[in-house]
């Protein structure tokens, strides 16, 4: 295999990003005082921070790589049906995130909420603790996974070193100092990741030619400039946007964010996390365009995913895939510390709180959430290394986990006529129809399947719901124990 860097060279990077994530945390941030601190961040967190927390632990693999592939086989089309539901969910997810702090001022995730509103029904809430669960643990596995492949192909390191390593750097400071250390490293891991696209991007349009080379290769391969070619927005357009739309829906990691951001700077926050999150794969997706261009020559990309690597070691010099890697792992570690916290919050307030103590002292909730985090961490790891596995597998998973939690957490949330048992068999019969049906559609890689089961994943649990909804004999159901909103 022909490497961009070496082994020994890759192992550094992973040594300077860990030793200067750590250092950071160190300085920064101090011991919990009570579990609001650890899981919460203390309730305090200002605007840009949190902006910049939400956007980077929504940058991944994708945001970093598939932007470039994107533009460089399907050209305008394909980038912006990648991008614009990428940036549009964290404006969708906005109101649901004002409604659930409005009616939960003091609350800790989604599940939470749901215990209250359907008067602790046990059911109820466990579908969607192991739902949110399960697509945190997804997102363990494939930045574990993913970021382990990238520092592989990269730099020729063992693969399940590499994905040991990513577990590791990630677990280290998460664990340790949880949700202050989360909002820390990000805001610098962000800040990182657009310093060096904006350094790198701008010099490898220079160096192939100028904008005049860009503008060559904005049809990618095969695509279109059309942003609305009607095929990709039909086979690619809406399965990213359900899919992408969803997602925040079923991710703890937004939710923490809400409840951590001060009360009247959530909206703001989420709003600019859109914007700045934005910013990455935009800029990014230049270097597909670039690759795309027939004014350039001499180009070989062999793995369309790793385009972007190629584009920079073809007209930069080779000191800068360091940057490049570094920015890389910036990009995973911050979701993958995201998503450890995120789990200890579910594993200590909605299942330790509610079922094994629950009179829980701070001490023991921080302690039970450390441990969660641990037990996943190394779970996710051990899925991870399992031989053969595929990304794509748990990206539908997850993908499917979230459909199917979309209409009945944005009806739990407004519509008073919703029961217990019409969020639960809205919820339960979405996944376990959408799940099988997304893996064959994909498997086969049948466009018109892939669609259907995309709309389907949906639609089943909206379909439930509103039927429930309507059978419903009390227009207030649920609500009474929440102050006003």
């Amino acid at each position: 295999m022909n490497s961009f860097i070496s082994p020994a060279e890759g192992w550094l990077v992973f040594l300077a990003f860990a030793l200067s994530m750590i250092g950071l945390v160190w300085l920064v941030t101090r011991p919990h005082r009570n579990k609001d601190d650890h899981l919460l961040a203390g309730r305090a967190v200002r605007t840009v921070p949190g902006a910049f927390s939400i956007a980077v632990s929504w940058i991944w693999a994708p945001a970093v790589f598939i932007c470039s592939q994107k533009a460089y086989q399907q050209g305008l089309a394909g980038i912006f049906w990648f991008t614009l539901p990428n940036i549009l969910c964290f404006f969708t997810f906005a109101p649901l995130a004002l409604r659930l702090r409005r009616l939960m001022p003091q609350g800790y995730s989604l599940p939470d909420f749901i215990w209250q509103r359907f008067n602790g029904d046990k059911r109820t809430h466990l579908i969607f603790v192991i739902l949110i669960l399960g697509y945190d643990l997804g997102a363990i596995v494939s930045n574990a996974l993913a970021g382990g492949t990238l520092m592989h192909l990269l730099s020729g390191m063992d693969l399940h070193l590499a994905i040991l390593g990513m577990t590791l750097v990630a677990a280290s400071y998460a664990i340790w100092r949880a949700m202050p250390a989360s909002i820390v490293t990000d805001f610098v891991q962000m800040s990182v990741i657009l310093l060096v696209a904006f350094l790198l991007v701008p010099w490898v349009i220079m160096q192939a030619g100028g904008w005049s080379v860009l503008t060559q290769g904005l049809s990618g391969i095969s695509g279109s400039t059309n942003v609305f070619d009607p095929w990709i927005a039909y086979s690619f357009g809406i399965p990213a946007t359900l899919g992408l739309i969803s997602g925040p829906v079923a991710d703890q990691m937004f939710y923490q964010r809400v409840m951590s951001a001060q009360y009247k700077l959530v909206v703001k926050t989420f709003v600019y996390g859109g914007l700045v999150f934005g910013l990455v794969p935009i800029t990014l997706s230049l270097l597909g365009f670039i690759a795309a261009s027939p004014a350039v020559t001499g180009l070989s990309v062999s793995d369309p995913q790793m385009v972007s690597v190629a584009v920079i070691q073809h007209f930069l010099p080779q000191w800068t895939l360091f940057l490049f890697a570094f920015m890389v792992l910036c990009a995973l570690c911050s979701t993958l510390d995201s998503a450890y916290i995120a789990i200890g919050s579910l594993w200590s307030m909605d299942i330790y709180r509610r079922y094994q103590n629950k009179t829980p002292s701070d001490d023991e909730v921080i302690r039970t959430s450390k441990k969660a985090m641990l037990v996943f961490a190394a779970a996710g790891t051990a899925i991870a290394m399992v031989p053969g596995l595929k990304i794509l597998w748990v990206f539908l998973i997850g993908g499917a986990l979230a459909s199917a939690a979309l209409v009945p957490t944005i009806l739990a949330l407004f519509w008073s006529r919703l029961t217990a048992r019409g969020a639960f068999w809205g919820t339960a019969l979405s996944f376990a129809i959408g799940l099988p049906l997304s893996i064959y559609a994909n498997f086969t890689e049948n466009p018109h399947l892939i669609v259907a089961a995309s709309i389907l994943s949906v639609a089943i649990g909206g379909l439930i719901c509103w039927i429930d909804g309507l059978r419903s004999q009390e227009k207030t159901l649920g609500f009474a124990s929440f102050p006003k909103a």
